[in-house]
């Protein structure tokens, strides 16, 4: 008896595996089977031609009770467009016999090697994916990018003075280096994307002549995304940054856009006697490194923004800078042990640097944290330590205690943290506007920032005329009134 319950047992067993083998195998002719697809059309950012894209991958579903067949997979253009296919690690432009079970997916994996198209402007490439199937039902995904024709620099050195085209954008590997007594010229409009780690290094001198409508950009060569609602050109350490070398002087930097650099502008101790730089009308922001560095150099920035840097957003050791209309903003949000907005010094690794001048005008100087200016003086010297901070919005944790010639540093300028320094305050972190507060958008699931003012910020209204003609308009062009103007490099706009 046990032995015939275990033959039927087995039986039974049997059966049912064969009966779900041949469930499993069975294809469907039917004609009204179809192919399902995860988007009918698959796009690529724009891709330098001659430069392969990154790679997506998609899915193709068979959302039906039975298999399919696939009798071919194929580029309609033949590959002549440059889009490229490859299904279960078979590459080519016509791929055949593949099967999907029921209810199961197939991944496909395409990228573009677009041909260059002698043309400065993107043009659109367009390819089908056809897919044929056994039931002699046909059908489609359409594959677009555009195809933008660069001029390609690597390991490049200019040793003649050379004015750059905006026609096209560069693509720079490597370096790009300006020898000692040569001047590069950047028009506005033009465009330079960074490989990763390449950099700018200037020997000579670099003039950047942008303006508000056509803005001068450095920025990483990658024009894809990291997540559907993250593209590359939002994230930090994607290429370099800019170096002023030692030799170098009277740099000039107008209506430009510095950012997703493992820095931004650094200059070294200088030989350089006279300007070592002007920013005027221009954004640093979102580096992995120091925003904005210099050692013991002349500057002067005005209307211009410098935010979120890894390190801190302007660190200034010696010299002689003025800073008129800038908002410096410390938001950085890819660490939590960054820098501050800004930090000043008269000294390096006990060596002396005297900060002879660094004056701040209608500035907003502010970050994540209750402290976010740091001075440091070094002690048993007589080295110049002479900062001021004028008509200013700024975020800093002061005691009470300090010296006489520190509170005086910050006495003309409104302190959004001050009620936390006050005795007995009951104040808390939502009763102050400060941080992020001040600005229209800080949004760190999409890392997307404007700084641009918040009607709330304690900004408005709190600058002083006096140095309203030496930036009239904002940043963005808005004409500044000529008693009372915000503080930072952008005026409130109601709309």
């Amino acid at each position: 008896m046990k032995r015939l319950t275990h033959i039927i047992i087995c039986a039974m067993a049997l059966s049912i595996l064969l009966f779900g083998c041949s469930e499993e195998e069975k294809f469907t002719s039917s004609t009204s089977a179809r192919l399902s697809f995860e988007s009918d059309t698959i796009r690529f950012d724009t891709v330098f031609t001659t430069i392969g894209s990154s790679t997506k991958r998609f899915k193709v579903f068979n959302r039906n009770k039975d298999g399919i067949r696939i009798s071919s997979i194929l580029l309609a253009s033949g590959g002549a467009s440059g889009f490229r296919i490859n299904v279960d690690g078979h590459s080519g432009a016509l791929l055949t016999d593949i099967e999907i079970l029921k209810e199961d997916s197939l991944f496909i994996f395409a990228d573009i090697v677009s041909h260059a198209k002698n043309n400065d402007s993107p043009i659109l490439v367009r390819d089908s994916l056809i897919f044929r199937l056994e039931n002699g039902i046909q059908q489609q995904i359409i594959m677009e990018a555009l195809g933008q024709d660069v001029v390609i620099l690597k390991a490049k050195t200019i040793t003649t003075d050379t004015q750059l085209s905006p026609a096209r954008p560069y693509l720079i590997y490597d370096s790009l280096i300006v020898a000692p007594n040569v001047t590069l010229a950047i028009p506005e409009g033009t465009t330079l994307c960074f490989h990763q780690k390449a950099y700018l290094g200037v020997h000579g001198k670099i003039v950047c002549n942008g303006s508000l409508q056509h803005p001068i950009t450095f920025r990483g060569d990658r024009t894809d995304k990291i997540f559907p609602y993250l593209p590359y050109d939002r994230m930090d350490a994607q290429w370099g940054g800019i170096t002023l070398y030692s030799t170098s002087g009277d740099n000039y930097f107008n209506y430009v856009d510095i950012h997703g650099g493992n820095w931004g502008i650094d200059c070294p101790v200088s030989e350089y006697i006279g300007n070592k730089f002007t920013i005027e009308n221009s954004i640093i922001h979102n580096v992995k490194g120091y925003g904005l560095r210099e050692m013991y150099v002349a500057g002067n920035v005005t209307n211009s923004q410098i935010t979120n840097a890894g390190k801190d957003c302007v660190q200034l050791i010696g010299g002689y800078l003025d800073f008129v209309h800038c908002t410096i903003a410390q938001l950085y949000p890819w660490n939590g042990e960054h820098g501050t907005a800004l930090n000043f010094t008269n000294y390096q690794d006990s060596i002396i640097y005297p900060l002879e001048h660094a004056y701040f005008y209608n500035c907003i100087i502010t970050g994540s944290s209750k402290d976010e200016i740091v001075g440091s003086q070094i002690e048993n010297a007589d080295a110049a330590f002479n900062a001021k901070f004028l008509n200013s919005l700024i975020n800093i944790k002061l005691t009470g205690e300090e010296s006489e010639a520190i509170q005086q540093m910050f006495a003309s300028s409104v302190n959004e943290v001050a009620p936390f320094n006050e005795k007995n305050s009951t104040a808390k972190d939502d009763d102050v506007v400060w941080g992020k507060k001040n600005f229209k958008e800080a949004n760190t699931d999409i890392y997307y920032y404007d700084f641009r003012l918040d009607s709330l910020s304690q900004a408005r209204g709190i600058g002083s005329g006096e140095y309203v003609p030496y930036t009239p308009t904002d940043r963005l062009g808005k004409q500044r009134p000529t008693s009372k103007p915000d503080a930072g490099c952008y005026q409130f706009n109601e709309e």
